[in-house]
């Protein structure tokens, strides 16, 4: 003798189809991602840019990789604690983002930073201080950075104000 599906079978079965893709895991931060540059503010006199997130609770980690050319390749570090308060001093050997302009690490060269989620899992910000020598002298820096997970996991935006520009710049990166 077949037996037919009760109702109340049907029901949960359809219910169970309909409801289980709200309940995927969202999208993450965390991976490694690739510059858009058609998109994406200069960044010369380096080609590519990736960077590599990784997140432990309210830690992150960001590897910066840059290359020019097939000889010239350089990676940068930053570490911090999403909590608002912790500042977390992080070693630099160069300063990446003038490498043709004669400014160089300066004063402890190190960048301290202090990060804090501004929508938790998908939108942080980092706040970076350090010093750069140029002709003129060492010059204090403030570095504001704020990263955009796209809905769809599929964009990263990083946005960064520096107190040494007059213009924000705006990076574009798409999973790699």
């Amino acid at each position: 003798m077949k037996t037919r599906p009760s109702f109340l079978s049907l029901v949960c079965a359809l219910l169970t189809v309909g409801v289980a893709p709200l309940f995927a895991a969202a999208p993450s931060l965390a991976g490694h991602w690739r510059l858009d540059p058609a998109a994406s503010s200069p960044i010369k006199p380096w080609e590519t840019t990736t960077l590599t997130i990784a997140l432990d609770g309210d830690a992150v980690q960001i590897t910066r990789e840059l290359t020019w050319g097939r000889e010239r390749h350089a990676s940068e570090l930053t570490k911090a604690v999403l909590d608002g308060r912790t500042a977390t001093a992080t070693p630099l050997a160069y300063w990446l983002d003038t490498w043709y302009n004669n400014v160089y690490i300066g004063g402890d060269k190190q960048q301290h930073v202090t990060g804090a989620w501004i929508e938790p899992g998908r939108v942080f910000k980092l706040e970076r201080q350090l010093t750069l020598e140029a002709q003129q002298g060492d010059t204090p820096v403030h570095i504001y950075d704020e990263y955009r997970l796209s809905p769809d996991g599929g964009t990263l935006k990083l946005f960064e104000l520096r107190s040494t520009r007059d213009q924000p710049l705006v990076f574009i990166f798409t999973r790699a």
